[in-house]
C-alpha cells in the first residue's frame, strides 16, 4: 500500500480558479483523483482536508490536500497536482494505542433503503424523549422538538435531560443552570455520539477488530471525574453531487437532490486484531467510498 498526500500545482492555484469549482464537487474530484491511476476499478481511498501551516509550500494554506491510500502509488507526472507518495506498511500490535481521523457516511438499513445515521438518531431520541414525558411521537423531528420545548412540565424534562447527560461526558452541564434548550442539543449531541461508537466498533463487519481507549475528563468546579471514551465528531455535512443530480425535467418532478452526508470522527483506538485491523484500513469504513469518505488516518500514541 502507499499513502500519498496530493496538492494542486502552485501555477495552478494561483493563475486558475480550479481549487474553487472543486469545493463541493466531491464526484469530480474523484475523477480527478482517479487520473493518478491506470487501474480501470477505483482501488484508492481519499480524504479531502484543508492545508494548514505545517504544509510547508508556499501559498497553499487554506488550498485542499487530498491524502490517498492506494495498493499501487500514484503517477507523480499529473499536470495537475503534485504528489507526494511512500510505502505504506504498517506493522500493528495487539493493544496498540492509535489516534484516528475519520470521515465517514454511516448509515443504518432498514426495510431494504438506506438512511443517514445521524438523522435516524436525532429522530429516534426525540421520539424517546417524547415518550418518556407523556408526548405525542408522532411528525417531524421540528416538531418533536417544538413539542418537548413547550411542554406544560418542563421542570420534569429538565430533570431527566440532566439525569442523563449526568452518565456522559457533558457531566459537568448536568448541574448548571442552562435552559432547555441547551441541555437538549448537549443530550442529542451524545445520544448521537454513542450511536456512532456502536456504528464504528460494534457492526459485524469490524466488531473484534478495536475498541475505543478511554479518558478521564474533570470538573473544573466540583473536582469530579468521569472516565468516558476517547471519541469526538463533528462536521456533519451534506454535499452536493451536482454530476449525478436528476435533470431539470426530472427534478420538476422530484424534491430529491442527489447528495450524500459524511461526519468527521476522531479519538485514540486500541488495536485488537492487527491482522483485521490493517485489512481494514485498506478496504475503508463505511459507504460513499468514491466521495471522499472511508479513509481512516491514524497514528500511534506514545505514553
Amino acid at each position: 500500500m502507499y499513502l500519498s498526500r496530493v496538492m494542486l500545482k502552485p501555477d495552478i492555484i494561483n493563475n486558475t480558479q480550479l481549487s474553487r469549482v472543486l469545493a463541493d464537487r466531491t464526484y469530480g474530484v474523484h475523477r480527478l483523483l482517479w487520473d493518478l491511476f491506470d487501474q480501470p476499478e477505483r482501488d484508492f481511498l481519499y480524504r479531502e482536508e484543508v492545508a494548514r501551516e505545517q504544509v510547508a509550500q508556499p501559498g497553499v494554506k487554506g488550498e485542499p490536500v487530498y491524502y490517498l491510500l492506494s495498493p499501487q502509488p500514484p503517477k507523480t507526472d499529473s499536470p495537475l497536482f503534485e504528489v507526494q507518495s511512500k510505502p505504506f506498511r504498517p506493522d500493528f500490535t495487539a493493544g496498540q494505542h492509535l489516534s484516528f481521523r475519520l470521515r465517514a457516511n454511516p448509515v443504518v438499513t432498514r426495510d431494504r433503503q438506506r438512511h443517514d445515521l445521524v438523522m435516524d438518531e436525532q429522530r429516534r431520541f426525540l421520539q424517546r424523549l417524547c415518550e418518556a414525558q407523556g408526548l405525542a411521537e408522532h411528525g417531524g423531528k421540528a416538531d418533536m422538538r417544538k413539542r418537548l420545548l413547550e411542554t406544560p412540565h418542563p421542570g420534569a424534562l429538565h430533570d431527566w435531560l440532566s439525569s442523563y447527560l449526568s452518565q456522559t461526558r457533558y457531566f459537568a452541564e448536568s448541574g448548571r443552570r442552562h435552559t432547555l434548550h441547551t441541555l437538549l442539543d448537549l443530550a442529542m449531541q451524545e445520544a448521537i455520539a454513542q450511536r456512532l461508537m456502536h456504528w464504528l466498533t460494534q457492526n459485524p463487519s469490524r466488531q473484534g477488530i478495536f475498541t475505543l481507549a478511554e479518558r478521564v475528563i474533570e470538573d473544573d468546579f466540583t473536582d469530579d471525574v468521569r472516565t468516558v471514551p476517547a471519541f469526538e465528531w463533528q462536521a456533519y455535512n451534506a454535499h452536493p453531487i451536482p454530476e449525478k443530480a436528476p435533470s431539470a425535467a426530472q427534478l420538476a418532478h422530484s424534491k430529491h437532490k442527489a447528495r450524500f452526508l459524511s461526519v468527521d470522527m476522531s479519538g485514540e483506538l486500541i488495536v485488537t486484531d492487527p491482522q483485521r485491523f490493517t485489512a481494514l484500513l485498506q478496504q475503508g469504513i463505511g459507504a460513499a467510498k468514491g466521495f471522499g469518505c472511508g479513509l481512516m488516518l491514524v497514528k500511534p500514541v506514545h505514553y
